[in-house]
C-alpha cells in the first residue's frame, strides 16, 4: 500500500478538526485599568490643576455675561432670561441673608418675626400708581424682603450674640425701617417700562428739554396702554404679548424739535427698563428727513437709562467710547409737517428666550467692540506680532546657526556673553532702551516694540543652539560637496530641520507679543498706535468700573492666546523636548 493511499484514507476517516477561537483577551483592559490605579494621585493632580488653570477663565466668562444689577451677586453665572408676556410684574427679592454673629437656630426663629414687622410697615406705604390688583400681595411681600435685607444692616452685630435681647434687635430693626426709603423699595420691586422727557441736542451745543407732560407718548398700535404717573413725571406702559411671534407694539411721540436735520447731533430718549429682555427699534421723522436706528435696543436692565439717537457727525470719526445708538438717513418724505417739527417712533418687539438668552450673550461683548476702538487696537497688535515672528525666526536661527555649526575666535566667549544677558532683568534695561528709541526719533511708534526681535532673544538663541547641535554634521557636509554655501546651507539644510523648535519660539513670542503692556505704556502716547493690552487698559479707565464690559474686552483678548496655544501645543512640547536631547 502506497504512502498517498495511506495518507488519504487517514483524510477520510477522521473527521476535520475544528479550531477553537481564542477568547478574548482582557489583558489591556486589565493593564490600563492597573496603570490608572497605580498612578491615581499623578491623574488627580492632573485633574486639579487643569481645574485651577481653567478657574479663572470660566470666572471671567461668568462676569462678562452679567448686568450691572448681577455683578455683585455671588453667583459664578447671570441668571438667564425668559420670555416675559407681561409688564408690568414684581421682581421677587431673594432671602435676607444671616448675620455673620448670629446664631442658626436663633436666626431661623427671629427671621420670620422680622419679615412680618417689615409687611406691616410696608402695608402703610401707597401702592405704585397702575398696579395689578393681581400683584399687590406678591409685591408687598417681595419689598417686606427687601425692606428687612436693608433694615437688619441697622441691627448692631454683637447684639445676636447674646441670649435674651430680641426685644433690642427688634427695636433696632423698626428704627431701620424708619431710615430707609419704602417708597423706593416697593418701585424697585415692581418691574415696568417708564418713559420721562427728551432732549433735542445740536451740534452748536444747545440743548432742548421736551417736557414729559403725561401725554408726550401715545400707543399707536398693539396690546398696550400707558397711564400717567405724575409723581415720577414719566409715563408707564403696561403691556401683553401672547407669545414671542405677536404684533410689536409702537409708540410715537410728536415734539417741536426747533432744529434742522443738518443741526441735529442726537435725541435722548430718557427711560427706566423692566429687565424684560424684549426689544426696541427706533425710526425718527425730521421735517421731511427720516431715519431709522441701525442697532437694536434691548431693555435689558431693570433701571433708569437713556437711549441716544444720533445720526452720521464728526463723532463717527473719533477714539471714544460709541455709547450712541445710530440713526441712518433713510430718504427724504414728502410730509406737511413743518422743518422744526420731529416724529419719534418707538417699536417694542417681544424677545423668545431663545433670542433674549442671545441678547445677554452677546450685549456685554458688542459694548466692548464699541466702547473702544477696538480694530484699531488689534489691528496694532496683529502687526507688533507679524514683526516679531519674523524678526525672532531670523535671528534666532540664524545667530543660533553660527553659534552650533561654524568654529570661529572668541565662539565660547560671545556665548557666556549671550547666556549672561538672561540674567538682567527687564527693570534694568528699560530706562537706557528707552532712551535709545527716544535718541532714535523712534518714540511714540511701535518701531520699538518688534525691532528688538530682529536683535536676537537669548533664551531663543540658546533653544536653537541646543536644537543643531543634534542634528548630524554629515548633512552639512554633504550640502556643502553639492556645492552650496554657508548661507543656502543654513536655509535649505538646517532650517527645516529644527521646525518644532521654531513651533515653540512662535508660541512664546505670540503671546510674549501679543500681552505686552509695560513698553506700549512707556513708549506709546497716541491712542491710534496702541496695542490691544494698552487700550483695554485705557478702556478700563474710561469705563471705571462696569466689570462686565472690562472682563469681555479682557476674554477677547486672551481667547487668541488659549487657541494659539492648544492648537500648536504638540509642536511646543516636542520643541521644548527636542532642544533637551544630547547629540
Amino acid at each position: 500500500m502506497s504512502v498517498h493511499s495511506i495518507l488519504d484514507r487517514t483524510s477520510t476517516a477522521l473527521p476535520p478538526m475544528r479550531l477553537r477561537e481564542p477568547a478574548p483577551s482582557r489583558k489591556p483592559r486589565r493593564t490600563i485599568l492597573r496603570a490608572i490605579l497605580r498612578n491615581w494621585m499623578l491623574h488627580l493632580t492632573l485633574l486639579v490643576l487643569a481645574f485651577i488653570f481653567f478657574f479663572p477663565f470660566v470666572w471671567m466668562f461668568g462676569m462678562s455675561l452679567k448686568t450691572d444689577e448681577e455683578v455683585t451677586s455671588t453667583d459664578m453665572f447671570p441668571s438667564l432670561p425668559r420670555f416675559v408676556a407681561e409688564s408690568p410684574f414684581v421682581v421677587p427679592a431673594s432671602a435676607v441673608d444671616r448675620p455673620e454673629l448670629a446664631p442658626r437656630d436663633r436666626w431661623d426663629v427671629i427671621y420670620p418675626q422680622l419679615i412680618t414687622d417689615a409687611a406691616n410697615v410696608i402695608g402703610k406705604v401707597p401702592i405704585p400708581t397702575g398696579t395689578s390688583p393681581s400683584d399687590i400681595a406678591s409685591l408687598q411681600q417681595a419689598a417686606a424682603v427687601e425692606a428687612t435685607r436693608q433694615a437688619v444692616q441697622w441691627i448692631d452685630q454683637e447684639a445676636w450674640a447674646h441670649d435674651g435681647n430680641d426685644a433690642e434687635i427688634h427695636r433696632a430693626f423698626l428704627d431701620g425701617l424708619s431710615h430707609i426709603d419704602l417708597n423706593a423699595i416697593m418701585l424697585g420691586r415692581l418691574a415696568r417700562l417708564e418713559f420721562g422727557p427728551l432732549e433735542v441736542r445740536s451740534l452748536t451745543g444747545h440743548v432742548k428739554p421736551i417736557e414729559q407732560n403725561g401725554n408726550l407718548w401715545k400707543v399707536i398700535s398693539g396690546d398696550a396702554e400707558l397711564i400717567p404717573v405724575p409723581s415720577a413725571g414719566v409715563q408707564a406702559l403696561h403691556y401683553r404679548f401672547t407669545d414671542s411671534s405677536a404684533a410689536p407694539i409702537v409708540l410715537q411721540a410728536t415734539f417741536d424739535a426747533d432744529i434742522s436735520p443738518d443741526e441735529l447731533h442726537r435725541i435722548v430718549v430718557a427711560y427706566k427698563g423692566d429687565g424684560s429682555w424684549n426689544h426696541m427699534d427706533a425710526r425718527l421723522q425730521l421735517g421731511t428727513s427720516n431715519y431709522l436706528s441701525q442697532e437694536t435696543t434691548y431693555i435689558a436692565q431693570h433701571r433708569g437709562a437713556s437711549i441716544l439717537l444720533q445720526p452720521p457727525t464728526f463723532q463717527d470719526q473719533t477714539l471714544g467710547p460709541r455709547i450712541w445708538v445710530p440713526i441712518a438717513p433713510t430718504g427724504q418724505v414728502d410730509s406737511m409737517m413743518s422743518p422744526g417739527k420731529a416724529t419719534l417712533t418707538l417699536t417694542l418687539y417681544p424677545s423668545s428666550t431663545l433670542h433674549a438668552m442671545w441678547g445677554k450673550l452677546q450685549r456685554n461683548y458688542y459694548r466692548a467692540f464699541r466702547a473702544a476702538p477696538f480694530w484699531t487696537y488689534v489691528g496694532n497688535s496683529i502687526i507688533v506680532v507679524i514683526l516679531s515672528l519674523a524678526g525672532v525666526f531670523f535671528s534666532s536661527g540664524f545667530v543660533g546657526y553660527a553659534f552650533a555649526r561654524l568654529n570661529w575666535p572668541g565662539r565660547s566667549l560671545a556665548m557666556g556673553i549671550l547666556l549672561a544677558t538672561m540674567m538682567l532683568p527687564s527693570q534694568v534695561t528699560m530706562i537706557p532702551s528707552f532712551l535709545i528709541w527716544r535718541a532714535l526719533g523712534w518714540y511714540n511708534t511701535l518701531n520699538p516694540l518688534w525691532i528688538g526681535a530682529w536683535l536676537g532673544n537669548a533664551f531663543f538663541i540658546f533653544l536653537m543652539i541646543q536644537h543643531m547641535r543634534t542634528i548630524p554634521r554629515e548633512l552639512d557636509e554633504a550640502a556643502r560637496i553639492d556645492g552650496l554655501n554657508e548661507f543656502q546651507v543654513w536655509w535649505y539644510v538646517m532650517m527645516p530641520q529644527v521646525k518644532p523648535t521654531l513651533a515653540a519660539i512662535a508660541i512664546m513670542t505670540f503671546m510674549g507679543a501679543w500681552n505686552e503692556f509695560m513698553q506700549p505704556l512707556i513708549l506709546l502716547r497716541d491712542q491710534t498706535k496702541f496695542t490691544l493690552g494698552l487700550g483695554l487698559f485705557a478702556m478700563r479707565l474710561d469705563a471705571n468700573v462696569d466689570w462686565p464690559l472690562i472682563m469681555a474686552g479682557n476674554l477677547l483678548m486672551i481667547l487668541p492666546v488659549i487657541i494659539i496655544f492648544f492648537l500648536f501645543q504638540r509642536y511646543f512640547i516636542e520643541g521644548v523636548t527636542v532642544t533637551g536631547m544630547k547629540g
